[in-house]
């Protein structure tokens, strides 16, 4: 088996200690992965990019004249990126733009590793592909009793019966479980709503879907499920009604 090469890395970001702990870190580890360039600005960085390729865009957020998301959704075609920032806020965009990982500031190295080795793994599919069939039937054909989310930490299984209810989220939905996690997808209610049974959820709101087994009581127009007060519009009173008698 030949040894793969160390991944092109170039971080884009307009403060100059992370390119300094960047740059350690990267000597620590150059079989796998070595410095390409640093960018101070996305602008530098379009520049930079049409020029050199690269395997990884260590990518910050927030940066003036051009932050990086709109880097990268100018980019045509980008390589793999990831996103470095100090906002947990960004999450959401960085899913929806199909990042391969997510780094927090102040970035560990151990945390830096795995975001390599993951990348490294990235980087053979022919070798990655037959190990993890799996999933690509799984998400295609779901078991009748649960629905499978994608979040920024991959695709999760999530049953019915532990969903208490969705939350709309601009773009997003949030999903509170039994447990009292919640769940960040890219989906809309409309899109949730449509792969959720029906005899099962109810809409009760333009930004809620309850599951009616986890309704505890309606008082008004104020339904409690779980340990949650949630608002029945006027437009849904009826059709919550109906479910509940």
């Amino acid at each position: 088996m030949t040894t793969p090469a160390p991944l092109r890395c170039l971080l884009v970001d307009d403060e100059p200690l992370a390119h300094t702990v960047m740059r350690a870190y990267l000597d620590r580890i150059p079989g796998l992965a070595t410095w390409a360039g640093s960018c101070y600005g996305a602008v530098e960085a379009l520049t930079f990019l049409r020029a050199t390729p690269v395997d990884v865009l260590f990518l910050d957020v927030d940066m003036p004249v051009l932050t990086g998301l709109e880097l990268l959704r100018a980019l045509p075609q980008p390589p793999a990126v990831v996103l470095c920032t100090a906002h947990a806020a960004h999450a959401l965009d960085a899913f929806d733009l199909g990042v391969v990982d997510y780094l927090l500031k102040p970035i560990r190295f151990e945390r830096f590793i795995k975001t390599i080795n993951r990348l490294q793994a990235l980087a053979e599919p022919a070798v990655a592909l037959p190990q993890s069939p799996a999933p690509e039937p799984a998400a295609a054909v779901p078991a009748s009793d649960s629905i499978f989310l994608k979040t920024d930490a991959g695709t999760e299984r999530v049953r019915f019966a532990e969903l208490l209810f969705v939350e709309g989220y601009g773009n997003f939905v949030k999903c509170h479980l039994a447990s009292g996690r919640v769940l960040l997808t890219a989906e809309t209610m409309k899109q949730m709503e449509s792969q959720l049974p029906a005899g099962q959820f109810v809409r009760i709101h333009k930004s809620y879907l309850v599951n009616l087994a986890s309704v505890e009581r309606l008082s008004g127009n104020v339904l409690l499920v779980g340990a949650r007060e949630l608002p029945v519009g006027s437009t849904y009173r009826q059709e919550v009604l109906r479910h509940l008698r």
